[in-house]
């Protein structure tokens, strides 16, 4: 089973300066190095300086002209060259990035490279993992073709420097430190670290440059609508709605065929990392949700059916664990009229939740939720693509529906208040099904095209493609995600309905690094626990993958 490092959740929404504190310290990590300035060579200058020709005799009377001759001749630029790092650096611990594993340990790493199967990269003169000094092979890698070597050897694991991690390949947590993790394992000692040969051109200052505050995650959760069966464990049987989300470990003891005919799976909680949902959400730099129903006083609770009511309490159960941000571009979100929607956006601003894509009328429907992130700011925005809500107008309350003008203009918003753009939006349908529809592949490149960084949707209640592309190579990787299953909704009829993915992405900067889901499985129609990710969890994995456009 999977371990990670548990931490106690808080009672209220103000963690976000005690992560700051926590990542300054981050900066320990320093035996990461500082960047030193590349020393410049001159190449090609000349060893002599030009002289001037000396003036033609001018006939008498006149001026004497000068010669085009005469000016000196400037210099070649010098080209720096990159310098080779100095004082150890971190290196991350890679596989490919269809490869289930999510954790390591230094032992296995030491063995690893004593016996050879480590794929290190060239450059290395010493290597230390936890307190062992490990063996740095002759055999190496070129660094930069380590990504490519792990597509040919899917099962292999390398070591790769942090400035050159990006979606090709995964990290794997290391001992509970990881690189390129949340807020907390980024402040753990990271064990894996190096030093270059001497004047080394394998490896420059810039390959291994790593800064933990430049690091940053957000978690991304699926269809929420916690009514029925969700809403029964937490009222009726009287859990309460941080129940809801303090699951930790389960695995499965059988399966049987609901009354749909589908294979359902049969859980069992572990008794193990209590608190590993909550605290994978809290602990993330931002956390968002995709929220799909109205919440409003007078909720009912309902046993079955398509309509649905939330219980208040739940805004405060967002606020409480640490959502930043629900998205509320969805089919449901006006089931309840004017007055659910009202209710609703009253609730969360409550609570501290931001969100975007519904609201009294167009112009509060389009505004983005924008977050500053150590200097960084992000806006999401979000929209029903489905078409099944009522459209919010000028002066109506209602959806926000993606058509050219409210693309534009509300793409426009955000960009003119953020460094990047998320989207969430309700799309990709039909409903129960993995791949992306053709017209979804039309909005991705369209919206893409319109000014959108990334998209992280929901819709279609099962965990569905994804793509990591390069349409604008200038912006490097873009990620987007079609949905990422049921999370708080209650749909037990079969196994495609009650697992899941909870997505960490992260940014080095502005840049993609990474794209890393975790298998969950709802158990009890109301807890989503976390499951382990090479046995029971590769079903729901592999239905991603088979189905994914991925580098």
């Amino acid at each position: 089973m999977q371990t990670y490092p548990m931490h106690n959740h808080p009672a209220s929404h103000h963690r976000r300066a005690t992560r700051l504190a926590a990542l300054l310290t981050a900066l320990v990590l320093a035996s990461c190095g500082s960047t030193p300035t590349p020393q410049s060579t001159a190449s090609g200058a000349p060893t002599t300086a030009p002289t001037a020709s000396a003036p033609a005799t001018a006939a008498p009377g006149a001026s004497p002209t000068a010669s085009p001759t005469d000016a000196p001749t400037p210099a070649p630029t010098a080209t720096p060259t990159p310098t080779a790092p100095t004082g150890s650096f971190p290196l991350a611990v890679v596989v490919h990035n269809t490869d289930l594993r999510e954790i390591t340990s230094s032992g296995a790493l030491v063995s690893a490279a004593a016996n050879g199967s480590l794929i290190l990269p060239c450059g290395l003169a010493t290597l230390k993992i936890g307190k062992s000094t490990a063996k740095v092979s002759t055999a190496c890698t070129a660094a930069s073709a380590i990504p490519a070597k792990l597509a040919k050897n899917p099962k292999s694991m390398a070591l790769l420097p942090a400035a050159l991690v990006d979606p090709r390949v995964k990290v794997l947590v290391v001992d509970g430190a990881d690189l390129f993790g949340n807020t907390v394992v980024r402040t753990e000692k990271y064990p894996v670290v190096a030093t270059a040969t001497d004047g080394t051109t394998d490896l420059t200052t810039a390959d291994v440059a790593y800064d933990a505050n430049d690091v940053r995650t957000i978690v991304s959760t699926g269809d929420t609508c916690p009514d029925r069966s969700v809403s029964l464990w937490a009222n009726v049987k009287g859990k309460g709605w941080d129940w809801t989300l303090q699951g930790g470990w389960a695995r499965y003891t059988g399966s049987y065929m609901s009354s749909f005919g589908w294979k359902t799976m049969s859980a069992k909680r572990t008794g193990e990392g209590i608190g590993a949902v909550w605290n994978m959400i809290k602990d993330a730099d931002l956390a968002v949700n995709d929220f799909e129903c109205p919440m409003v006083s007078w909720f009912t609770q309902h046993a079955h059916g398509t309509y649905f009511t939330i219980d208040p309490k739940v805004a405060t159960l967002l606020g409480n664990v640490g959502m930043d941000f629900a998205s509320l571009g969805s089919n449901h979100g006006t089931d309840l009229g004017a007055d659910g929607i009202k209710q609703t956006l009253d609730l969360l601003d409550k609570a501290g939740v931001k969100y975007s894509g519904m609201g009294m009328n167009l112009a509060e429907a389009m505004k983005p939720a924008v977050f500053d992130v150590r200097g960084m700011k992000i806006a999401f925005i979000s929209w029903d693509a489905t078409g099944s809500s009522r459209a919010a107008t000028k002066t109506t309350a209602g959806e926000l529906h993606p058509g050219a003008t409210n693309v534009r203009k509300t793409i426009a918003l955000a960009k003119a208040a953020s460094d990047m753009v998320i989207l969430m939006p309700q799309w990709n349908w039909p409903e129960y099904s993995a791949p992306f529809s053709a017209t979804a592949l039309r909005q991705r490149d369209l919206w893409f095209k319109s000014g959108v960084d990334h998209i992280l949707g929901s819709g279609t209640h099962w965990a569905s493609a994804i793509s990591v592309t390069k349409p604008n190579p200038a912006k490097g990787y873009q990620l987007a995600i079609t949905s990422h299953g049921n999370f708080l909704f209650g749909q037990m009829w079969s196994r495609q309905t009650q697992e899941g993915l909870i997505y960490e992405v992260t940014f080095r900067g502005k840049t993609l690094v990474q794209v890393r889901g975790h298998a969950y499985t709802v158990v009890d129609g109301g807890q989503p626990n976390l499951i382990e990710p090479t046995t029971d969890g590769a079903f729901v994995q592999n239905q991603v993958f088979k189905v994914s456009d991925l580098p």
